[in-house]
């Protein structure tokens, strides 16, 4: 099982390309629509999510390039080949870049209606994690030194922050028509707490002298829950660090717990046009097992080494590279508490609009924003949605996101009585064309949906409804 903290730990650090869900949004009769909206009401009557198949959800960003911005075809005499183009890769950056990922997997789901209330339960695996990171860091490829200007570059990497959260949820929903306009909903999260790692602080910056001297100065702290078998020097700071034998237990472990909220509310404008805002994923989880806080503070000068004794073969400072290294280890020294913490839920809100235009056809727009370190990362869907009475519902989308304009979305659910089978996505782009993908985005799942008795209106045209 270290290996599941491994691979925590790279999601993390941005080892995946957040596009999020709007296409589910306007995609009618879902049931997991009440996790975008606590408020909306898919269903008339109940429905039951297949076990472990109701909701299988990914969601992946990289704003910063994507694969073909880095490996590109080559020019001149290298026509014919493959090349590393990191000057291209810089330019499609914007200041602050982004790195993000999202999965969950609905263990358990049900909801029903009773009158003017809709109640829902779900239990869910959630994971999330976030990076935000500076065009700086591509910088790096010129060096310290600027040799056309006969100056020294000098770097910063002080806007790095890091997020990553894996826990399960626990949640109990309602929704309840006020009159015949307004729909208020809320879902109540009880959180156990599985895997973190957070940034507190960092930062880090390299500047270089005239003379050709360096001075890197770091201060950062670091947050984590995952079990550590920390060993420390003479002088009690960090020697080495391993993930324990019995991080298994985590997974099963109650010890780190909280509790969320989602809000929503839906008013009915006119006849067709249908409003909503949401605030999801209000709350926090107290970290109480296995915890670590690992931080630094030092700066350290570089002025040069010696390696005359190296070039004529003398044995002087021939351990200059080992010396320097230790140095810099020394200067660098991780120190280590083990006090609980509490972290957020990396919320998001959004606020909708619905106009339902024909009976079979709906027009829709949705803008949703969350936060990273305090940085407001918005999006806007625009969406059409079709509708052949209960047997297809579907929805085509258009999003802005983060440095990335054009993607095209699309969602279908197949109703064969009650059996309904799901597929949505904001990103077709990323499955035709997917080495020039920044955001990739799947949910899929398998529900069971009683709508009640059907109306032979259902398959009517608006203009024929009596």
């Amino acid at each position: 099982m270290k290996q599941i903290y491994i691979v925590i730990l790279m999601l993390a650090f941005g080892f995946t390309a957040i596009a999020q869900d709007n296409s589910l949004m306007f995609t009618k009769g879902i049931p997991q629509s009440t996790q975008l909206n606590a408020a909306f009401r898919p269903v008339k009557k109940w429905y039951l999510a297949m076990p472990a198949l109701g909701s299988v959800q990914f969601n992946g960003t990289n704003s910063g390039f994507s694969w073909n911005d880095i490996i590109r075809k080559g020019t001149g005499m290298q026509a014919d080949s493959l090349i590393v183009d990191l000057d291209y890769a810089a330019g499609q950056m914007q200041d602050n870049n982004l790195f993000a990922t999202e999965a969950s997997l609905q263990v358990l789901g049900f909801g029903f209606a009773v009158k003017q209330w809709f109640f829902t339960f779900d239990i869910n695996h959630r994971l999330k994690a976030r990076m935000n990171y500076p065009a700086s860091l591509m910088n790096l490829r010129y060096g310290n030194w600027d040799y056309d200007l006969s100056q020294p570059i000098n770097h910063s990497f002080s806007d790095i922050y890091v997020n990553g959260l894996d826990y399960h949820e626990v949640v109990l929903g309602a929704s309840k028509s006020i009159n015949d306009k307004l729909t208020l909903g809320v879902r109540v999260k009880y959180l156990i707490g599985v895997a973190n790692v957070q940034s507190e602080y960092f930062t880090l910056e390299m500047e270089t002298f005239q003379n050709g001297n360096m001075r890197i100065t770091s201060d950062a702290s670091f947050r984590t829950n995952i079990p550590l078998d920390i060993t420390y020097d003479a002088e009690g700071y960090v020697d080495n660090l391993e993930v324990r034998d019995d991080a298994d237990e985590l997974f099963t472990s109650t010890k780190n717990t909280g509790f969320g909220l989602d809000l929503g509310a839906t008013y009915q404008l006119t006849d067709k046009l249908m409003l909503g805002a949401a605030i999801n994923d209000l709350g926090f989880i107290n970290w109480k097992e296995g915890t670590s806080r690992l931080f630094t503070k030092g700066t350290f000068d570089y002025d040069g080494v010696n390696v005359s004794d190296e070039l004529t073969g003398d044995a002087g400072d021939a351990d200059y590279l080992e010396q320097l290294g230790d140095d810099f280890e020394e200067t660098f020294r991780f120190s280590n508490d083990a006090d609980s913490y509490r972290t957020g839920l990396m919320g998001n809100f959004n606020v909708s609009a619905d106009y339902q235009f024909k009976e079979w056809l709906n027009f829709g727009l949705v803008s949703k924003n969350y936060f990273v370190d305090d940085k407001l990362v918005p999006q806007v869907t625009l969406a059409t949605g079709l509708q052949a009475g209960r047997i297809l519902s579907g929805a085509i989308t258009y999003s802005y996101m983060k440095n990335a304009p054009a993607n095209l979305g699309a969602g279908m659910a197949l109703n064969l009585g009650p059996f309904q089978v799901y597929a949505v996505t904001d990103n077709l782009n990323a499955a035709f064309k997917p080495a020039s993908a920044k955001y990739v985005n799947a949910r899929l799942g398998i529900n069971f949906v009683f709508n009640g008795k059907r109306d032979k209106a259902d398959d009517r045209p608006e203009e024929s409804v009596e």
